[in-house]
């Protein structure tokens, strides 16, 4: 620790800023020290201390939404390495506007063509730019909540409000079994209220949309199905993933 910032240096140990502290001491040992302005050494400093403190919040981030240890990246989604995607809509999809808007993103392709990782690479970009986002097995998701509606309703009805307020909500294998009416009822609650709170849905899908309610069974499901395809696909973009070779 140098003598000439010793104080600052514990001030800023005491306020929690030890990076700022560390970095500083560091800064003043260097021998372009002298030619540093005290803006451009404030800004270095200030941005080390920036840096740790968002990397920390986004590796939360990311644990919170069960992405934790995912190697998705949007970079890497690009024709090429046999998949076909739509370049451009990956690119306009890149920015993250989609959730400010309050659109949906849902893509479709043949099992293993890349539709999970894609959905993760969006998750992760977007808990870095500090949405609160959360990846589920979409059959899991229903199943939890199916049980907790017939041991606690109140509990679901709490834990259907949750789910429906996360800013991202990525739902992988989406309709891929055949639901009863309970799970196909719970479905159609959990879309219906995060299109009415305008909160941002990424489903993947290898079934074409017009088939979805081949997969509810309740003799309101053509309706609740042709409801759910409304406020997943209006309001958004979709993706289509294929196989060149």
């Amino acid at each position: 620790m140098s003598k000439n910032t010793k104080d600052i240096e514990d001030m800023l140990d005491y306020l929690k800023l030890e990076v700022m502290g560390k970095s500083l001491d560091k800064k003043v040992r260097l021998p372009e020290y002298s030619s540093y302005s005290p803006i451009q050494l404030l800004r270095e400093i200030v941005s080390d201390e920036f840096e740790h403190r968002h990397n920390k919040d986004v590796e939360r981030s990311l644990t919170l939404a069960k992405l934790k240890g995912s190697d998705a990246q949007v970079e890497n989604l690009k024709t090429g390495n046999g998949r076909l995607y739509h370049d451009h809509s990956i690119t306009q999809l890149s920015t993250l506007e989609f959730i400010n808007d309050r659109q949906n993103v849902a893509i479709f392709g043949e099992s293993g063509v890349g539709k999970t990782y894609c959905s993760k690479a969006f998750g992760v970009e977007a808990c870095r730019n500090g949405y609160r986002t959360l990846f589920t097995d979409f059959t899991d998701l229903i199943d939890n909540l199916c049980v907790i509606k017939r041991e606690d309703l109140k509990k679901f009805q709490k834990k259907l409000i949750f789910y429906s307020r996360i800013q991202v909500l990525i739902l992988d294998d989406f309709l891929i079994n055949h639901l009863d009416e309970e799970r196909s009822v719970i479905v159609f609650s959990l879309i219906k209220k995060r299109d009415e709170l305008g909160t941002t849905t990424i489903i993947t899908s290898q079934y074409d949309p017009s088939s979805w309610n081949d997969f509810m069974q309740d003799n309101r499901s053509y309706a609740m199905a042709d409801s759910i395809r409304r406020r997943l696909l209006n309001k958004g973009f979709t993706i289509l993933i294929e196989k060149t070779d």
